[in-house]
């Protein structure tokens, strides 16, 4: 287990999110290298989960996130299976440019969860995901890049609200 402060890492794609981090972003996004910033970070080859903490930074080509907290889970393979982002104090969030042309993608929540081997990507907690006029609120959103869904299950504490202005 390493121990590392005020870290600043540049890694290969393949090492961090895979493909999950990119399925609303640009192709090319896939294959730039990732920058990892963090006022600290444990990395565990041994049990294969990472954790970053404190203003943590991910970025790669036009993909971003901001989020307190990060945390990776590798499989026996060294391949990233999930990485959660937390929201702790302001909301996680997660933006990038889908298509020349097309204004940013705009996701905030307490939590996010990619899912490459699966390309799933799930928001929960006060989710507000926009695009241009085009927007989303709501507790819990899952998106499949594979199969281009977004499930919004039934909430508790209220309804999904989403506005779309089918001429933009």
């Amino acid at each position: 287990m390493y121990r590392i402060h005020r870290l600043r890492f540049i890694l290969i794609p393949v090492l961090f999110i895979g493909y999950s981090l990119y399925s609303f972003a640009l192709d090319s996004d896939s294959k730039a290298k990732v920058n990892i910033v963090a006022d600290s970070g444990i990395y565990n080859f041994k049990t294969g989960i990472d954790v970053y903490e404190g203003h943590v930074r991910i970025d790669q080509g036009t993909t971003h996130i901001t989020a307190d907290k990060l945390i990776t889970r590798k499989n026996s393979h060294h391949v990233i299976q999930e990485a959660t982002a937390y929201g702790l104090h302001d909301l996680a969030h997660y933006w990038t440019l889908p298509n020349q042309g097309q204004p940013e993608i705009h996701a905030r929540a307490k939590i996010i969860r990619f899912y490459p081997i699966e390309s799933n990507v799930t928001l929960e907690n006060n989710v507000h995901v926009t695009q241009g006029e085009n927007s989303f609120q709501g507790e819990l959103i899952h998106y499949n890049s594979n199969d281009q869904t977004i499930t919004v299950p039934a909430a508790t504490n209220g309804q999904a609200v989403l506005v779309y202005n089918p001429d933009k």
